[in-house]
């Protein structure tokens, strides 16, 4: 007898900021191979420095929801780097794959030196979108 398949996808990720400061330092344009152009417009926003602790923590936190994101699709989703975390006119986090929207919840955070992400979404609604990616 087969387990149903359960209608809810999640997923969830949490990275170490110093981590994120150790990797973003310690190689030349690897923030630039990670995240989008417009990744690092939404982590300035409100005049924060790119290279400052408050931009390492939403870079953090962005590079949980992408880990999210894959373990939210079983890992059959898109390449960690063609997921991209936009911050939405209210504030709020929508993930997009290739310019086009995936039908996820993503909620961010970072505290103490964590960031962390989850992402939630109905999975008949997902296979829909990653059908139509292709």
């Amino acid at each position: 007898m087969s387990t149903p398949t359960p209608p809810t996808v999640v997923g969830c990720d949490v990275v170490a900021v110093a981590r994120m400061r150790t990797l973003l330092g310690g190689r030349p344009g690897a923030r630039e191979r990670l995240f989008t152009a417009r990744e690092l417009d939404d982590v300035r926003r409100g005049g924060v420095p790119l290279d400052g602790e408050v931009a390492t923590e939403r870079l953090a936190a962005r590079f949980a929801a992408k880990e999210a994101t894959r373990k939210a699709l079983g890992g059959r989703g898109p390449a960690l780097t063609a997921v991209e975390v936009r911050t939405d006119p209210d504030g709020a986090p929508s993930l997009w794959v290739d310019g086009r929207a995936l039908p996820l919840a993503c909620s961010l955070s970072h505290d103490a030196g964590v960031a962390m992400a989850v992402v939630v979404g109905d999975r008949r609604d997902v296979d829909r979108a990653l059908a139509d990616h292709g």
